[in-house]
């Protein structure tokens, strides 16, 4: 007799009579779970509910013994019965040996609970404590010992037999214990919020524990075991509201909350080192460069470091930060305030490698630039865009090509070879156009530039190649069109007071000690009150005698040259050629003792192709020929 087979046809015909177990019971006045135990095989009805089970459902007792309809045979009833029976004594044997061993199995691990978490307990109060650790949680501890009560408490269940009463005392044993635990945790498991952020690689986790009166925030480092962990320090505001937390790489958190004055607050919680994790370095120096973010569209996200500062640009915002307002966060994370108010986070990424001799970001490290906000916000990636060799001992923030500047940040570099930078003095922060070609000049033998700071105008130069450098204060109610030095003493300058349409009233200025007076010593072209320059004009010395300057209409069409022979004090017309066609004199250029002027056509010249003359003088301008 197949039991399962039996318990299976039971269900079927109760399915057929569309009755439940409960229904089936008061049909034949027993109970439900009875009819539920026969339907699951474990148990079998004795011969008189067997017979009353067969009238029910029309069927013969031989169909039901044998679990299908249209068996019948003679059989004997009690014999099957007997069997059924035994059985189904033999399935119940193996299920208490089954339940036996599924208890032992409970009451070991039971123990082997109790005695790991006895043991962490210990390790807690006898050791960890002792070197200020702490649960990660304030509820662990209490969630821990109700572990080690309930598995304390199971286990004496299974494994000791001879106790009298065992149940009720094991009981009341559980019920004190826990409603002891429970008391203290009320009591000091919720003073703070206890907040855990783990990495996106599970390799750090920042702990915070906020206390929910004071709103004091601490924060914890050393975690042991994903459990413990140790206070480093408390921030310096107390907080109300959230506090939000964002992974900039898996060892820099940012920790950003409003003070109890609704003041926005940043602290950056850092666990990693790029240089050698013995020595410390600064992360203004490592950042020394020009990023920007690798981006097709829109507007690039830009970051300048350099001895003025950080710029940030973003957005078409400008903001420089001085270095008082940048506040570092271990060795790898810096924090850019404005008026005490945190704006910035950059972060150095993890694929940043430092230079052992220099402590500068080697080729090929990137940063993390994300704003401050209790919103959410985007981190950026940035890129350096100075070029970086192997060897970074002569590396500047910027490249420069040879007897050429550049303007970041407010600073001016120059560089005569185009390998080494040089950093010129001074506040050129207002100079954002730059320079015309003739407005500045980088040679050996002087290199003078001015810059603009508020209201003041200053001249700064250097007669030795950048080692060392001058700044005098000059005028500031002119512009400054051209200037040029032809010795380290000797210079002109084309300035103008005024301008109108194409004419401009100025001067020609001279000075004879290096820059630092200046005189006026040419007026314009013209008599009496009206001499003036066109709103064009250059000049160009050769020497301390002999000089030129340029005179051209509005709309370029032709432009005439005048040159001095004694030192800008006067200065008359010349004509190289006659012609109506080309009428346009460039101004002069001078190589190892060749003067060179291009004659062309100006704006309006279209004859033959609208090509150019050009004359040479190896007499300082006396005579000219042809090239």
């Amino acid at each position: 007799m197949n039991n399962e087979k039996f318990g299976n046809f039971i269900k079927k015909l109760r399915s057929e009579k569309g009755l439940t177990q409960k229904e089936l019971g008061e049909k034949l006045n027993i109970t439900d779970k009875a009819i539920s135990k026969w339907e699951r095989g474990i148990s079998f009805p004795d011969i008189t509910v067997l017979n009353s089970l067969a009238d029910f459902f029309e069927v013969d007792v031989s169909e039901l013994l044998n679990g299908e309809r249209g068996k019948k045979e003679e059989i004997d009833i009690d014999k099957k019965i007997e069997e059924a029976i035994e059985q189904y004594k033999n399935i119940e044997e193996k299920r208490k040996i089954k339940l036996k061993k599924i208890k032992k199995y409970v009451g070991i691990i039971s123990l082997v609970i109790f005695i790991l978490t006895l043991l962490l307990q210990l390790g807690y109060y006898c050791i960890l404590r002792r070197y200020n650790f702490e649960y990660v949680l304030d509820i662990l501890p209490y969630i821990v010992n109700e572990v080690m009560i309930t598995s304390l408490c199971i286990s004496v269940l299974y494994f000791v037999n001879k106790m009298p009463n065992k149940k009720v005392i094991l009981a009341s044993i559980f019920t004190v214990l826990t409603v002891v635990n429970i008391a203290f945790m009320a009591n000091n498991a919720f003073k703070n919020n206890c907040i855990v952020s783990i990495s996106q690689n599970f390799s750090n986790e920042v702990i915070l524990k906020v206390d929910k009166e004071s709103g004091a925030i601490k924060i914890y480092k050393d975690p042991k075991l994903f459990i413990f962990a140790r206070q480093k320090e408390q921030f310096q505001y107390e907080s109300q509201g959230k506090i939000k937390r964002q992974w900039l790489t898996n060892d820099i958190c940012s920790i950003t909350y409003l003070d109890r004055d609704g003041n926005i607050r940043e602290y950056v919680a850092t666990f990693g080192d790029r240089g050698n994790g013995i020595s410390y370095y600064y992360v203004t120096s490592a950042l020394r460069g020009d990023w920007q973010v690798w981006t097709q569209n829109g507007e690039a996200t830009q970051l300048l470091s350099d001895s003025n500062g950080i710029r940030i640009t973003k957005n078409g915002v400008r903001e420089q930060f001085d270095f008082s307002e940048c506040k570092q966060f271990g060795t790898i994370a810096l924090v850019l305030y404005k008026d005490d108010v945190p704006k910035y986070v950059v972060a150095l990424d993890e694929n940043c490698e430092l230079d052992d001799n220099t402590d500068i970001i080697k080729k090929d490290g990137t940063i993390t630039l994300c704003e401050v906000s209790m919103n959410k916000t985007q981190k950026e990636s940035l890129y350096c865009m100075t070029y970086k060799s192997e060897d970074l001992t002569n590396y500047d923030v910027i490249a420069v090509k040879a007897n050429d500047y550049e303007l970041k940040n407010g600073i001016l570099y120059i560089s005569y070879d185009g390998k080494n930078n040089i950093e010129v003095p001074g506040d050129f922060s207002q100079m954002i156009k730059g320079y015309e070609d003739s407005q500045y000049q980088i040679s050996k033998e002087k290199t003078v530039f001015f810059y603009d700071k508020g209201e003041e105008r200053f001249l700064v130069y250097s007669d030795n190649m950048g080692k060392s450098w001058n700044t005098v204060e000059i005028a500031k109610d002119y512009s400054i069109e051209s200037i040029q030095f032809v010795t380290k003493d000797i210079g002109y300058m084309l300035k103008f007071y005024d301008v109108a349409v194409g004419t401009a009233w100025g001067r020609i200025s001279e000075t004879i000690d290096g820059g630092k007076t200046w005189t006026d010593i040419f007026y314009g072209i013209g008599e009496n009150d009206e001499k003036v320059f066109s709103r064009g004009s250059q000049i160009k010395f050769i020497n301390e005698n002999v000089g030129f300057l340029t005179m051209s209409t509005t709309m370029g069409t032709y432009q005439q040259l005048y040159i001095t022979r004694d030192g800008g004090a006067t200065f008359e017309e010349l004509k190289i050629i006659d012609s109506s066609i080309y009428d346009f004199y460039e101004l002069p250029t001078f190589e190892d003792g060749i003067i060179k002027v291009e004659i062309n056509q100006g704006s309006d010249g279209d004859y033959n192709g609208g090509d150019y003359k050009e004359y040479y003088s190896k007499d300082y301008g006396k005579t000219w020929e042809s090239l």
